[in-house]
């Protein structure tokens, strides 16, 4: 419901934009970058809708009975198709990603700078990147995957092949859902909190429903995971090649044959699979390889935004260095593996929300409500990393603020032991 009355305030607001963002509103999907005061409003707009919509969700997540499985998916698919309609996104990813399959369509390679193209898949992303679209860094399965939507609708307005793009990694967020309850362990009821804790988290919806293709790596890795239980060998080979749709899969698919080394159960069939996967995801990954060395790599540079970096990369590693010093504090191992990704976490400089997909799982499948907390909060907190794509760059008390809100999320991690959620 908040997400619904949210989309409806947004686009009551839109209506009433500036003349001078005419161009903008004339996108198939409108995206806010570089509105100034205007798009902060739009962003308070997203911000009081899901702190509206996180006031039930925590409070179920507390209660002793859960929803069902079938009731979670039901809600987090009503939500996700509530907040469909919801303009401005923030984020022009999909854009990128109907670029990419539209380029592999018609014979371009995604992994190389294109030249102003007149097709409109490709100059709609163009025009969002500012006339220079960036190159592919996602794998080859996704951009077969991209190619294949592109391919099949196209005959369609642009904005339908792009909201066919959102609608499969919303598709792929609600089998996360169905396959962390397949997961989680413990009782029933542990099953249906692990499930709604990620289905219904409202930061995770959001992103689920701008489109972001890490919900689809997610499930390639859980699938993975599931899968491992009975084939570890298999199960860890295919989370390893989640990575043919985004890099981060293949630290997942590292932590689980980790686990299974140190724990000495099947060791050797861990670091089989964790070896056939890689060998795979290289052989497939040759020409995003070279693209990134040879363009995206030499015009980086380090601006870090909304994050402990920004306050200062000495405070982030420090703060790291006291996360992982927390580690003794759990007992789960699946408590520890969340914590130490969390302390990770504070070395991306710029946290986009969608990253959160990575790290709220483990969460979800451990057992301390603390651990819990610190990932919804850093969640959350990475929600305002689209204020200065958004708005503006926040000057530097803004900037501080913003800083001490992301170290603030930690906090959960350096209270006592309290009740297990299991």
């Amino acid at each position: 419901m908040s997400l619904a009355c949210g989309a409806f305030a947004a686009r009551a607001l839109l209506a009433h934009a500036p003349a001078r963002l005419a161009p903008d509103r004339a996108q198939p999907l409108v995206v806010a970058t570089a509105w100034g005061s205007y798009g902060a409003l739009h962003l308070l707009v997203l911000v009081a809708a899901l702190a509206l919509a996180a006031i039930p969700y925590l409070a179920i997540l507390r209660s002793r009975e859960p929803p069902t499985l079938r009731g979670t998916l039901i809600a987090s698919a009503l939500t996700l198709a509530a907040g469909a309609a919801w303009l401005p996104l923030f984020s022009s990813d999909v854009y990128a990603y109907a670029a990419y399959g539209e380029m592999a369509r018609i014979g371009l390679d995604p992994y190389l700078h294109a030249a102003v193209s007149q097709n409109p898949a490709i100059a709609a992303a163009q025009w969002q990147w500012g006339g220079s679209l960036p190159i592919c860094v996602y794998g080859s399965a996704f951009v077969a995957l991209a190619r294949g939507v592109m391919t099949l609708l196209a005959a369609a307005p642009l904005v339908v092949r792009l909201d066919a793009l959102r609608a499969v990694a919303a598709l792929a967020f609600l089998a996360c859902g169905a396959l962390l309850y397949a997961l989680r362990d413990g009782d029933a009821r542990a099953k249906r909190s692990a499930a709604f804790a990620f289905a219904c988290n409202p930061a995770l919806v959001w992103v689920a429903l701008e489109g972001h293709n890490d919900a689809l790596m997610l499930a390639v890795v859980l699938t993975g995971a599931l899968l491992a239980r009975r084939r570890t060998s298999a199960g860890i080979a295919l989370a390893a090649l989640g990575a043919l749709v985004k890099a981060p899969a293949l630290a997942a698919a590292a932590a689980l044959a980790m686990q299974r080394i140190v724990t000495r159960d099947r060791a050797l069939a861990a670091i089989v699979g964790l070896a056939l996967g890689v060998a795979v995801v290289c052989a497939g990954s040759l020409a995003l390889v070279h693209g990134v060395r040879a363009d995206l790599a030499p015009h980086g540079h380090y601006a870090p935004s909304v994050s402990v970096q920004a306050l200062s990369p000495y405070l982030a590693a420090l703060a790291a260095l006291a996360v992982i010093a927390r580690l003794r504090a759990f007992d789960a191992p699946l408590d520890r593996w969340c914590v130490g990704a969390l302390a990770l976490w504070l070395a991306i400089p710029n946290p986009y929300p969608w990253y959160a997909l990575w790290i709220v799982p483990i969460a979800v499948l451990g057992s301390d409500p603390r651990v819990l907390a610190a990932t919804l909060a850093v969640g959350a907190v990475a929600l305002l990393r689209y204020l200065p794509d958004a708005a503006v760059t926040p000057g530097p008390l803004a900037a501080a603020l913003l800083g001490a809100l992301a170290l603030a999320a930690y906090a959960p991690l350096f209270t006592r032991a309290i009740i297990s959620r299991s």
